[in-house]
């Protein structure tokens, strides 16, 4: 079997139309999702602080909701941030020294999928940053 019989035989198993599509589609669902639980937990920021006896004039004047949303994104570039790096080959040597095991060695496969996981909270954080840009201006 030569290279071409082989590439053939690659590309008639990959269906990377209806692949790429609901992987975009799942992702930004995911993307989506997030945005809701971050802005829900805003929202239950707001009610506790509403109930602690500040008013919305206060909140404003302090710019509470920029800095809160700003705050998210950090947590979130960091999420997406260790997630990146549980894959890499420095983590997988430095667990293997410190533990004295090899029971995972590690793999091209181990670092895509840690990639993939953190690409989400690495977008989640980027549109959360927009988000609090905007909010800023807004003077919230």
């Amino acid at each position: 079997m030569d290279f071409s019989e082989r590439n053939i035989r690659i590309e008639s198993a990959i269906d990377l139309k209806n692949m790429t599509q609901r992987a975009s589609k799942t992702y930004l669902i995911w993307v989506l999702k997030g945005n809701l639980v971050v802005w829900a937990i805003n929202g239950i920021l707001f009610a506790v602080m509403g109930l602690l006896g500040y008013d919305w004039a206060t909140l404003v004047a302090a710019g509470f909701f920029s800095k809160v949303t700003f705050l998210e994104t950090g947590a979130s570039f960091l999420i997406g941030g260790a997630l990146a790096f549980s894959g890499s080959v420095l983590q997988s040597k430095a667990k293997e020294q410190i533990l004295k095991t090899a029971d995972e060695p590690w793999s091209m496969e181990k670092l895509r999928k840690g990639e993939k996981r953190a690409n989400k909270f690495i977008v989640l954080a980027i549109i959360l940053f927009v988000e609090s840009l905007f909010v800023a201006f807004l003077g919230l």
